[in-house]
């Protein structure tokens, strides 16, 4: 009920009782014969309408007073809200104000005299991708006549905005100084974690679950012409090539447990700068230039699994000698910068974003950056080589006392973008190209770590075998290829463990493709950022391995699969994290060569952190 307004019922109520008060008045003048005839009629009909009375006007006030506590409620829950927004209100102005302020006095402040100023090098500006825009709050007078929590909600995301904005300054302060843990020394490293389904030629399937990598990389720079690098590896200690821990069982000869450690994986001293001198010379613990690898799988390749030719002859040694290249690159300015557009993750960082979104999270607004120009280095000298020289192995010659291994490498690297700017390139899946061919010579495959360890009790009896590489690394446009060919050029003669006269020349090769998507033409390297898919292929020769005698039982060692193939899907979530997954086939060789003839599949999973 509403105060001011009467209630029908009531109303009509008391209009019913004025009528029989009345007609009771009127009944008495007429004489008493007619008040006897309506007394009874009166008496029955009285209680009833005073009752009716009685009952209307109390409901009616319980209703009122319901509706006015409501009401009451309502009003006091609505000023505290008000009061709330108008508290955060007064907070976000009162903190926007002294920037106003500060604009303000910048837009008065007078500008400098014009002075001679160096003109600003070009900056060659890529298509821009499209940031997210946050809008800036608007505080003028017509913005405040509008709903007070409409404008604490863009004042909130104009502050969360600032706040994160000044993060990405503090943040990108920082990373201009990189990883470098003085002028001199920096530090970066990978991590591996990699899960895996594996079949074997002689067993049953196995599932695993292991640290793949684990490495520290220091790099020394003193100056232009004085660089190094030292390089920690985590090793469990159950390798072939140096196992540690306690012995094996006696008498179930069941093998001992590893003791993980960190060891010296490569390191090495350069005097000299290519760029400026054709000569400098090289001293370290290192893999030598032979084919493709470089010491580095993560560079090398982009499948999770080694191919055939890293596997086999792969050799790590103490070196020294000359590093070359030339002709010099002339001196000249440097090049244009850069504005390079980002490459983005298409497939499992969106699908996780999207997840979020769904289970409530929602990211902080952030203010878009310019990105920073990139100055790319000069272009290398074209021809380039090595010749180094190490002591080898006192297995395969014992008792040496002289230096008498070398590894000699001679290379050629060029590259264009088809006389058409980068900008125009964008569609191309040609150019921009690049080459790179070398050739190289060892005095000694069986230096290699496979070889070394696999034909060890056979060293004395094969001594100093030579061996040649060739490989191409190329890539057009959004392909990258990879071909390469190592082969020893005299075969090894020996007798096997069974007495078996055996003569193997050992020879592999690979070949490989790869696919970069979201790929734009100032992309350097294929597979390093966003979405990639590689295909390999490697094969082997003479390398269905020979027989031993262990405890009297022929054991078959020093074999690889006679082919291997990878198909491998990766992403760079974010920078410095990488997903891939990979499907990997190997196929034995025959059972007339001393193989089993069969196919071992394997499933791989890897997530790689780079710092």
């Amino acid at each position: 009920m509403i105060w001011g307004k009467r209630d029908p019922l009531v109303a009509g109520s008391r209009r019913r009782w004025h009528a029989a008060e009345t007609g009771t008045v009127k009944s008495t003048t007429r004489g008493w014969h007619r008040v006897h005839s309506v007394y009874p009629l009166i008496f029955r009909t009285v209680p009833a309408l005073f009752s009716l009375v009685l009952f209307v006007p109390s409901y009616a006030t319980a209703a009122e007073n319901e509706d006015m506590a409501a009401l009451q409620r309502m009003l006091r829950e609505l000023k505290a809200e008000n009061r709330k927004l108008s508290e955060r209100l007064g907070a976000l102005e009162s903190a926007s104000a002294p920037r106003r302020t500060e604009r303000a006095l910048a837009q008065e402040r007078p500008a400098p005299a014009a002075t001679a100023a160096k003109p600003a090098p070009a900056v060659v500006v890529a298509p821009p991708v499209a940031p997210t825009v946050v809008p800036a709050p608007d505080l003028s007078e017509t913005a405040a006549k509008r709903p007070l929590n409409e404008r604490v909600r863009e004042l909130e995301i104009g502050w969360a905005a600032n706040e994160n904005a000044t993060r990405q300054i503090i943040r990108d302060s920082l990373s201009k100084t990189g990883p470098k843990i003085n002028s001199f020394l920096s530090l970066s490293g990978v991590v591996e974690g990699l899960a895996s389904r594996t079949g074997s030629f002689t067993g049953p399937t196995q599932e695993n679950l292991s640290l793949g990598t684990a490495e520290l990389d220091f790099d020394i720079k003193l100056s232009d012409w004085l660089t190094g690098a030292l390089v920690l590896h985590f090793d469990n200690g159950t390798g072939a090539i140096f196992p540690t821990g306690n012995q094996p069982v006696v008498p179930t000869n069941l093998p001992g447990i590893g003791v993980d450690r960190f060891t010296l994986d490569r390191t090495h001293i350069s005097v000299g700068d290519l760029m400026q001198f054709p000569i400098a010379a090289r001293f370290g613990v290192e893999v030598l230039h032979f084919g493709t690898s470089t010491g580095v799988a993560r560079l090398d390749t982009l499948s999770i699994g080694t191919p055939l030719t890293t596997e086999v002859f792969e050799n790590r040694q103490t070196a020294g000698g000359l590093e070359f290249a030339w002709p010099t690159p002339p001196r000249q300015p440097p090049p244009a910068p850069v504005v390079v557009p980002r490459v983005s993750p298409l497939v499992i960082a969106p699908a996780v974003s999207q997840l979020m979104r769904w289970l409530g999270y929602t990211p902080l607004p952030e203010r878009p950056f310019r990105p920073t120009p990139v100055t790319f280095p000069f272009d290398p000298a074209p021809f380039y080589g090595s010749v180094m020289t190490y002591k080898g192995s006192d297995s395969i010659i014992p008792g040496r006392t002289k230096i008498d291994d070398y590894n000699a490498s001679l290379g050629f690297r060029t590259r264009g973008h088809c006389g058409v700017p980068y900008d125009q390139l964008t569609d191309s899946l040609i150019c921009p190209w690049t080459l790179d061919f070398h050739v190289d010579y060892n005095t000694s495959v069986f230096e290699s770590r496979f070889l070394h360890s696999s034909y060890l009790p056979f060293l004395s009896q094969i001594g100093k075998i030579p061996g040649v590489a060739a490989s191409l690394k190329t890539s057009f446009g959004p392909f990258a290829f990879v071909g390469e060919v190592n082969a020893a050029t005299q075969d090894a003669r020996f007798l096997d463990g069974l007495g078996i006269a055996r003569n193997m020349m050992p020879m592999t090769w690979q070949a490989s493709i790869a696919y970069q998507f979201d790929w734009n033409p100032w992309i350097t390297e294929i597979g390093a950022q966003g979405d990639f898919i590689s295909v390999g292929y490697s094969g082997s020769k003479d390398m269905a391995g020979v027989s031993i005698l262990q405890n009297g039982i022929p054991t078959r060692i020093g074999f690889v699969p006679q082919h291997r193939l990878f198909l491998t899907g990766g992403e760079w979530v974010m920078d410095g994290l990488k997903v891939a997954v990979e499907y990997s086939a190997n196929w034995d060789y025959p059972v007339s060569v001393g193989g089993t003839g069969k196919v071992a599949h394997g499933w791989f999973g890897l997530i790689q952190l780079n710092f």
